[in-house]
């Protein structure tokens, strides 16, 4: 039983690897990135190349994921009815605001795009991608997530993150300390705050949408660039975060629960 547990567990790292990567990798990288011996991934490469799930460019070259993954789990969202609840809300909030909305889905180890609203006017539109992975402790999104945790579960996720490598811009957090002194200041104001810290001239305000226990569901946040987001105008955003966040927990079917708590549970279990 621990084998079959062992090779699962090696397969959803892979997936993952090659998910996050944003470009095909070759065989050695995906065996030095994940410590396997370069046979053993070869094999869980192959297998998943044979179900359709991954893909070979070439006999030698670099193995991606197919579209099979986005498929499924775009009809995994949809049938939860996160998007359906969730989107007028998002709507109104954009619309309030004249700027741009998203909402992430808590997954245990992290946070994804589920959904977004544009509310800025023609012409200054600011709409960055949202096909990769959040870095948690440079952006307000993943701050907001990690403000709800335990400090010490928020480091654990922060470091597998990138804390300390990863730093988009030259104000993103570079070490603990300061990640936690700003965990800490928005436990205490409740709203997370980041000032051209994901990508220059953006500044982003987010907060968590929890259930009734205090558990983050995910996250909701308004962006843009940072002329058009003046200190002057944070607290006001944050309150209507606030009352969105509030309406969003009221909306939240309860089918988009388990796959949080799936993802939880895996990384409890770590």
């Amino acid at each position: 039983m621990r084998l079959v547990k062992g090779l699962l567990e090696r397969c959803v790292e892979v997936v993952e690897l090659l998910s996050a990567a944003g470009a095909p990798l070759r065989l050695s990288d995906i065996a030095q990135r994940l410590d396997l011996p370069k046979g053993a991934a070869h094999r869980l490469l192959q297998e998943l190349c044979a179900l359709g799930w991954a893909a070979q460019d070439g006999a030698e070259g670099p193995y991606r994921l197919t579209l099979r993954f986005g498929l499924l789990g775009n009809r995994v969202v949809q049938a939860s009815g996160l998007p359906d609840l969730t989107q007028p809300v998002l709507e109104r909030l954009a619309a309030a605001t004249r700027e741009l909305v998203r909402l992430t889905v808590a997954t245990g180890d992290g946070l994804a795009w589920v959904g977004s609203a544009q509310g800025a006017p023609p012409g200054l539109v600011y709409q960055p991608a949202m096909d990769g992975p959040l870095v948690l402790h440079a952006t307000a999104n993943g701050k907001a997530y990690l403000a709800t945790l335990e400090d010490a579960a928020a480091l654990a996720l922060a470091r597998r993150s990138g804390l300390g490598a990863a730093r988009p811009t030259p104000r993103t957090l570079a070490d603990e300390r300061a990640l936690i002194a700003d965990l800490q200041r928005v436990r205490r104001r409740g709203y997370a705050l980041a000032e051209e810290e994901a990508e220059l001239g953006v500044t982003a305000v987010a907060v968590a949408v929890t259930d009734a226990r205090g558990a983050a569901l995910g996250t909701v946040s308004v962006a843009g660039p940072s002329l058009r987001l003046p200190k002057a105008r944070i607290p006001d955003l944050a309150a209507s975060l606030a009352e969105t966040a509030r309406v969003l927990a009221s909306v939240w079917p309860a089918r988009a629960g388990p796959l949080a708590a799936a993802a939880t549970i895996r990384s409890s279990a770590e």
